[in-house]
C-alpha cells in the first residue's frame, strides 16, 4: 500500500478554495492525475454520489469508479474508489483557513497490484510528482 500526505499553503481563502475542490468539473484545470470523466460528474456532490474519470500515472491509465465518502464543507472531501486494474484509492481533501489565506492537505492511499518490485518502486515516485503538480496546479488556477 502506498500512503503520501502532501500540505501546501495558497494565498487564496477557504471559502474559494473550497469552491474549487468541491467541484469536480474544475479538476481538469489542476488535478493532475485526472486525464478525463467517463461519465459527466453530478453538478453537486453529496455523500454517496459517484463519479467516474480516468487517471493516468506514468503510462497506465485506470478508469477509477469513486464514490463520495465523507463531505464536510468547507473542510473535507473524501473519495474512495476502485480502479479497472485492481487498484483501491482513497482521497481526502482537506481545507483549513490560515489568517487570509488556506492550507490545502492532500492524502492518498492506493492499494494495486501493480505497487510491487521495481515498477511500484517507480510508480510510488510518479505519485507524489503527480500530487505535488496538483497542489501546484491548483495553486496557480486559484491565482
Amino acid at each position: 500500500m502506498l500512503n503520501i500526505t502532501m500540505t501546501q499553503e495558497l494565498s487564496a481563502p477557504q471559502d474559494e478554495v473550497w469552491s474549487t475542490l468541491s467541484d469536480v468539473s474544475t479538476f481538469e484545470k489542476w488535478h493532475a492525475l485526472h486525464e478525463e470523466w467517463v461519465q459527466t460528474p453530478p453538478r453537486d456532490l453529496e455523500v454517496g454520489s459517484t463519479i467516474v474519470e480516468k487517471i493516468k500515472i506514468a503510462s497506465i491509465t485506470d478508469t477509477i469508479e469513486f464514490q463520495v465518502e465523507s463531505l464536510r464543507a468547507p473542510e473535507e472531501l473524501v473519495l474512495v474508489g476502485a480502479g479497472s486494474t485492481g487498484s483501491m484509492i482513497r482521497l481526502t481533501m482537506n481545507c483549513a483557513a490560515r489568517g487570509s489565506g488556506s492550507a490545502v492537505t492532500l492524502e492518498l492511499e492506493v492499494t494495486s497490484p501493480l505497487l510491487f518490485g521495481v515498477v511500484g518502486k517507480a510508480l510510488q515516485g510518479t505519485f507524489r510528482k503527480k500530487l505535488t503538480a496538483t497542489l501546484n496546479g491548483l495553486a496557480e488556477y486559484l491565482a
